[in-house]
């Protein structure tokens, strides 16, 4: 059985699962888009329908195209803010989707609850429990952590963001001159987009790939010599981070609700969807890997989050909006005013449109989220993640994100994959490759596991300044999930 044979089964736990029932920069600062109050609904595929309908759909087969130019139909699930219904997972699902990786988004089957609005929900001041679902059902198996896993992702969509998919999305995708170009058509208007990949020197196609976000900030010259693709996404252009209504995302769905985080992840998405189904692109569309610094650390975050289909998610100083705690990031700028202390809620959601208007009544209340990012980047479980922060630059809430990777890491210890997140700080540039603390040795070591699929490379790297402090933080306990 080759690595990746291997790896799949671990990931998706194709031996124990089907034997499962499921139950029941400077760092900038976001913004907020809301979606409305949530009826009960279930999600399959992208479309939403509410009441107790159940909408058909699902990742698409491989269409019929010419050569070069193929179609696949998109799965992104999402919270709907025009209808103002939920999507997605919940408590005591009928059945539960059992892979983790592969798909779009987790947890087609699973059913979620209706959405509290902001005046019902209950001020935390710990980090949320994420093995506990919405119903009050703990987590006691992988299966239900599925369903958890599509709650966490609405609730990330219906709380923070807007949601990534309105409308059901039909992709098609040509390539030339070293350019992807990706068709979107299904939505209000169809729009397209395009990519530019940088083949490697070294290895044999089909090629694993790094996104990069605006090409990211890594070392892509040593990339390309490890026989890594680079493919420049220029995320901008699907929806600026200064306006909702710009950009491809708001023609396509319509509206201007969702913040330029999500929007980001929806182009990311269309992106696989079109490397799918283009074999001409000569990219391995299962080892494909997600970065970006600062701003696009936060988008990096959100796009490795919300697409299961990605092996390796490297957020780069992501600060808040990103990494971070909410809630960590709330107590550490406690008495600070001006441009001193860490970017906390408010300042995140007033610096740009990242976010949707709905994280906006959170900013004086952020105990009354019900949720925070160590479950955003719990939601990447137990898929490669590599997060690295920088020392030098206080706005970059070091000590939250510490807080929320030490959290997360539970997560991933739950799934017994404890060793597939790694953590750097160190001091240097911001965005730079100057590195100090190890970082160019941990990014090839999880190039080499998750995409390379060398077994024999060590992950096991754990070096955040600040260890996780469950006294203060954390009053729940990790379950083991078979």
């Amino acid at each position: 059985m080759s690595f990746r044979s291997r790896y799949a089964q671990f990931l998706t736990g194709t031996v124990l699962l089907p034997l499962l029932i499921a139950c029941g920069s400077s760092d900038d600062g976001e913004d907020t888009s809301g979606t409305g109050g949530a009826t009960g609904s279930t999600v399959s595929g992208g479309t939403t329908s509410s009441g107790s309908g159940a909408s058909s759909g699902g990742t698409g087969g491989t269409g019929p195209g010419a050569s070069g130019s193929t179609t696949s139909a998109s799965s992104a699930g999402g919270s709907d803010a025009t209808t103002g219904t939920g999507s997605g997972a919940g408590g005591a699902p009928a059945g539960g989707d059992t892979e983790l990786t592969g798909i779009e988004t987790p947890g087609a089957d699973c059913t979620v609850p209706s959405l509290p609005a902001f005046g019902e929900l209950r001020a935390n001041d710990k980090l949320p429990d994420p093995f506990t679902m919405m119903d009050g059902t703990k987590v006691t198996t992988r299966a239900q952590w599925v369903c958890r896993h599509r709650e966490i992702s609405e609730m990330v969509q219906h709380y923070e963001t807007g949601p990534k998919q309105v409308k059901e999305a039909t992709v098609t995708g040509s390539v030339a001159g070293g350019k992807l170009t990706i068709n979107v058509s299904g939505g209000a208007q169809d729009v397209s987009f395009s990519v530019d990949i940088s083949l490697p020197s070294t290895g044999t196609p089909p090629y694993p790939a790094l996104i990069g976000l605006s090409g990211g900030s890594l070392n892509n010259n040593r990339l390309k010599q490890m026989g890594v693709a680079i493919i420049n996404y220029n995320h901008n252009g699907v929806q600026p981070e200064g306006d909702r209504s710009g950009g491809i995302f708001s023609k396509f769905h319509g509206n201007a609700n969702s913040g330029a985080l999500i929007a980001w992840a929806w182009g990311a998405s269309r992106i696989i969807d079109a490397l799918e189904s283009t074999p001409d692109a000569q990219i391995d569309p299962k080892r494909l890997a997600i970065t970006g610094c600062s701003r696009n650390g936060k988008g990096a975050l959100m796009i490795g989050a919300m697409d299961s289909r990605i092996a390796l998610t490297i957020p780069q100083e992501s600060g808040s909006g990103g990494v971070a705690a909410w809630r960590v990031s709330e107590v550490d700028n406690m008495g600070r005013t001006g441009s001193s202390g860490v970017q906390n809620l408010s300042r995140t959601y007033g610096e740009q449109q990242w976010f949707s208007k709905t994280i906006e009544q959170f900013g004086n209340a952020v105990t009354k989220l019900p949720l925070d990012h160590h479950e955003l980047v719990g939601m990447v479980a137990p898929r490669g993640l590599l997060i690295l922060g920088n020392l030098n630059y206080e706005w970059l809430s070091t000590n939250n994100a510490d807080q929320a990777g030490g959290a997360a890491r539970m997560i991933y210890e739950a799934l017994g994959a404890k060793q597939n997140i790694g953590y750097v700080d160190s001091g240097h540039t911001h965005c730079g490759t100057d590195y100090a603390g190890g970082e160019q040795e941990a990014i090839e070591a999880f190039v080499k596991k998750f995409l390379l699929e060398d077994a024999s490379a060590s992950t096991d790297i754990w070096k955040p300044k600040n260890a996780l402090d469950q006294a203060k933080w954390v009053d729940w306990t990790a379950p083991t999930l078979p």
